[in-house]
């Protein structure tokens, strides 16, 4: 229920600027909710309604960065391990990885040159999850895992 519910909540914020600023004093609850979703469960619907907010309301991440960038690299990095043989790597399983490294991306390119501050925690936060995009096991991500790392280094 509440999967629909946020999947839903990213369907209207790309079709209703009415909501996107009605949402804008709830945003911490929200994400809150989705990071408490995504301990629950992982699949792409949910990954790619969380890429919708961080668009929708990039310059007001920040806050939530860290957070939000440590519950998809931990989301990442369990996938990841529970898919390690390539030979029976599921297709389907490759799309969320990319679409989490995806997620955290935006998030990192949401908050880039602006926090200088948070970007050690984020660095050893990321370091894993992008090592393991660099293996066999995460080669559907390899692209957003150099795209992370270049925003990491130039930032």
């Amino acid at each position: 229920m509440r999967v629909e519910a946020a999947m839903a909540l990213s369907s209207l914020l790309k079709h209703q600027e009415a909501v996107v600023g009605f949402m804008r004093p709830g945003l911490g609850n929200v994400l809150k909710m989705y990071l408490k979703i995504m301990d629950e469960i992982d699949f792409e619907e949910l990954v790619g309604a969380l890429r919708i907010i961080v668009d929708t309301y990039e310059d007001e991440i920040a806050p939530y960065a860290v957070s939000l960038c440590t519950k998809l690299s931990e989301a990442y990095c369990r996938l990841i391990a529970s898919n390690e043989d390539p030979e029976e790597a599921d297709t389907e399983a490759g799309l969320t990885a990319d679409g989490l490294m995806t997620a955290i991306r935006r998030v990192l390119n949401s908050i880039s040159g602006k926090f200088p501050k948070i970007y050690p925690e984020l660095e050893a936060i990321l370091e894993h999850p992008i090592k393991l995009s660099l293996t066999e096991a995460g080669a559907t991500s390899v692209d957003e895992g150099l795209s992370c790392i270049a925003e990491l280094i130039y930032n």
